[in-house]
């Protein structure tokens, strides 16, 4: 499948990003799923949270955060977070749309997932307060099954398993794991388009 062919299932097979609206009382967060193109490959680009930080410490996540008050949507939320966080300015986010907002596993945040694509190469800067590492990796090797396997989650001395996608040592797993497989799904050639 040819690159803009999968951007355009993917952009087809996603909401509005302007319909995605906070809610009253709710802990909302926005992220952005950044995708480029590289080398005739569409790629994804993912953070590893700083380990100092009180949730998700350490954790593979897409950039994003907290909305503020002074957001004016909750896109512009995901948008302003990523440039704080990584350093991509908002005005070279090609938006493509939003997934539904989801909750996630350990903390209950609810999280609105926006897909943007992003040109390459771009310059990243890693903020040190909220990001240990950016990292990206191929389409390719998120679908591929050599990288599946399990996750263990340890807080309070029990353990959860949770399905990964593990690429080089980096687990991607919980709500950016299923952010992920949503996006493989939309961009599946052998899924019927709505």
């Amino acid at each position: 499948m040819t690159t803009e062919r999968a951007l355009t299932r993917l952009r087809n097979g996603l909401l509005d990003p302007l319909a995605i609206r906070s809610s009253e009382g709710e802990r909302l967060a926005a992220v952005l799923v950044p995708i480029f193109e590289h080398a005739g490959e569409l790629h994804v680009l993912y953070i590893t949270r700083a380990d100092h930080l009180s949730s998700h410490r350490g954790q593979v996540a897409f950039p994003g955060g907290r909305v503020d008050p002074t957001d004016k949507t909750v896109m512009a939320a995901a948008l302003r977070e990523t440039w704080e966080e990584v350093g991509i300015e908002q005005a070279a986010v090609a938006m493509l749309g939003a997934f539904p907002e989801a909750r996630t596993a350990t903390t209950g945040i609810i999280v609105a997932p926006f897909v943007g694509r992003i040109p390459w190469p771009v310059a990243l800067r890693a903020n040190p307060d909220e990001v240990a590492e950016i990292f990206t990796v191929p389409i390719s090797a998120l679908r591929a099954e050599q990288y599946r396997g399990l996750y263990t989650f340890r807080r309070n001395g029990l353990e959860w398993k949770f399905p990964a996608i593990i690429y080089d040592g980096r687990p991607i797993w919980g709500l950016t794991y299923r952010i992920t497989i949503n996006l493989l799904e939309l961009m599946d050639e052998s899924r019927a388009v709505s």
